[in-house]
């Protein structure tokens, strides 16, 4: 890898940035505020795939239910379309996200191929809860992202250094990766989600939601639909997705025992920027042309036994541009711990 010195600072700076606000007040679990702690990984070596397209993700987050980031909670009467109510929350995520060519082994630029890149980032984000009813929820939220995309990232190493623990195949052609590029953008969610009792304390929900993001990494519009159907389903607010994907979060209502719910659900994005994709905004990079319209399915199981809970899903991602052959397909594996 080319001017390993600078990645190196970069990346540190971003961890830097987050990481204090990530562990700050985290013993908050000795006092009355609940804290959780949520990891998050998404590959397409977990549903059996090859390493290609969104071939990795991984992100921690901690979130407070009951106190969000003090300079978002502020703000938030100031955000357009935030609805505001006492039952909020929020907090903060690290992650990185690491896009491959179909073909790795090539160290050439492939024309027809999306670009290798890399996406290393902080989050912020507030939730609220508008409407609380016996049988229904409605729930708004806005994530706020700033990282670095290109050698920066240190995707390029990081792959690098799993393949090697791990005997996979070497990718060959991060040189021609994308160029270091600041990330900012901006993301809303709103959920409507309706519950119906069933038979021995069972019940299921539906729950449509629409999203919009902007910034020059992502700028979309979507719409989707979740099913699950299990028991004590208003304990959680869904399984956690890296963005883009559908809306979920850390936090669940611990109690001694355990609950558990199948999901499955369908969400569809108007794209309209894509940076690993369309490449950098500012400098002349490989890219491809994107598909505009991406549909994802996502079907799987979350289980929770008292402070902790485990949740697995597949996930099918429709053709994101022209000359793409296989559309994608990655496994979503999340734990998420609840200090008491």
């Amino acid at each position: 890898m080319k001017n390993k010195l600078s990645p190196q600072f970069a990346s540190l700076a971003i961890c830097l940035l987050a990481a204090p606000q990530l562990y700050a007040e985290t013993t908050d679990y000795k006092s009355k505020q609940p804290v959780y702690w949520s990891v998050q990984l998404e590959n397409d070596l977990l549903s059996g795939g090859d390493d290609r397209f969104y071939t990795s993700g991984l992100e921690i987050n901690r979130t407070k239910r009951n106190s969000p980031p003090q300079w978002l909670d502020n703000i938030s009467h100031k955000l357009p379309f935030f609805i505001e109510s006492e039952d909020k929350g929020g907090g903060y995520s690290i992650g990185q996200k690491i896009f491959t060519p179909e073909d790795i082994s090539i160290s050439e630029v492939i024309e027809d191929d999306r670009p290798y890149a890399g996406w290393l980032y902080g989050s912020a984000s507030i939730a609220s809860v508008f409407k609380n009813e016996a049988d229904y929820r409605a729930v708004n939220a806005y994530e706020f992202t700033v990282g670095i995309v290109g050698p920066s990232s240190q995707a390029g190493s990081f792959q690098e250094e799993v393949h090697r623990m791990t005997g996979s195949e070497t990718a060959e052609g991060w040189d021609n990766q994308l160029h270091d590029e600041l990330g900012l953008m901006a993301t809303y969610v709103r959920k409507h989600e309706h519950f119906r009792s069933l038979n021995n304390g069972l019940e299921y929900s539906w729950s449509p939601h629409t999203v919009v993001a902007l910034g020059n990494v992502y700028t979309y519009a979507g719409a989707g639909m979740m099913f699950r159907f299990g028991d004590n389903l208003k304990a959680d607010f869904g399984a956690p997705n890296i963005d883009p994907g559908f809306p979920g979060t850390a936090y669940f209502s611990p109690k001694k025992g355990q609950n558990w719910y199948f999901f499955g659900g369908l969400e569809t994005r108007a794209v309209a920027h894509n940076i690993f994709l369309d490449g950098n905004t500012f400098k002349d990079s490989h890219s491809v042309d994107k598909e505009p319209l991406i549909l994802d399915a996502q079907l799987g199981v979350s289980y929770q036994r008292n402070n902790v809970r485990l949740s697995y899903s597949h996930v099918l991602r429709s053709k994101e541009f022209e000359d793409q052959d296989k559309y994608a397909n990655f496994g979503s594996l999340n734990v998420s711990y609840y200090f008491d």
